[in-house]
């Protein structure tokens, strides 16, 4: 995949702004309310618009909340689990739209996997997980424009050389065919697995997911449980922060 993605022509940026619309949800959860944990996952449509000096626009539109358990709906919402708005909207000026740190102090990355590998060891990622690093930084090279194939052929190959990643294929929850790359971390009789897609064409990253197996830890949901997804739906370079096509 690496090979064939590398060999792929430049992109040209035909706009002032790279938009991207994406799909999700993931597991808010308070654990001080009453009766123990209580959690919401509310469904967010999110539209950016993003320019080459790191400002733009991103727009947000919250679906109705999902309550694992609804005998605690009211404590989840007490707890700010769920947004008071059904839309947010915010503008941000140069090098203020959200997702920049730690990379914009880590650019220009490496087309080569020993060189951003050295430079992904730099970003501290969640939980340490080699896949969400490389996703979050092909995200963040991605959000103002294309990425360079070469750049994308790097990320696949420090992928390829980490030890213990499992890939697959599959259909997403919007019925996309991707790539997934997979990496589990286990504590204490409890799995959780999380997953990146990546288009098979492309070679960006077109979302992901985190599942937990066994014990639930302190959360208070049945496992098998999803905790977190996140779709692509679309990216495309527009002329300004209402255009969309």
């Amino acid at each position: 995949m690496a090979k064939r993605v590398e060999a792929l022509p430049e992109e040209h940026s035909g706009g002032s702004y790279q938009y991207s619309k994406t799909w999700g949800w993931w597991l808010n959860t308070a654990g001080d309310v009453p009766g123990g944990v209580a959690n919401a996952a509310v469904p967010t449509v999110t539209e950016s618009w993003v320019d080459k000096q790191g400002g733009g626009r991103k727009l947000s539109t919250y679906g109705d909340p999902i309550f694992p358990n609804p005998d605690q709906e009211s404590e989840a919402r007490e707890a700010g689990l769920v947004p008071g708005k059904k839309i947010g909207d915010a503008e941000y000026g140069p090098g203020q739209f959200p997702g920049g740190s730690p990379w914009q102090d880590i650019e220009p990355f490496a087309q080569n996997p020993d060189g951003l590998s050295r430079q992904l060891e730099m970003a501290n990622w969640e939980g340490g997980l080699i896949i969400v690093g490389v996703s979050d930084m092909l995200t963040y090279a991605s959000r103002s424009g294309p990425v360079a194939p070469g750049l994308r052929a790097a990320a696949l190959r420090v992928l390829a050389d980490t030890p213990g990643l499992r890939v697959s294929s599959t259909t997403t929850w919007k019925g996309s065919k991707v790539v997934v790359v997979t990496q589990e971390e286990v504590w204490k009789g409890s799995t959780l697995r999380t997953s990146v897609f990546f288009d098979p064409a492309t070679g960006y990253p077109m979302g992901s997911e985190e599942a937990l197996f066994g014990s639930p830890r302190s959360l208070n949901v049945r496992v098998p449980a999803t905790l977190a997804v996140t779709e692509t739906l679309k990216r495309r370079t527009v002329s300004t922060t209402d255009e969309r096509s």
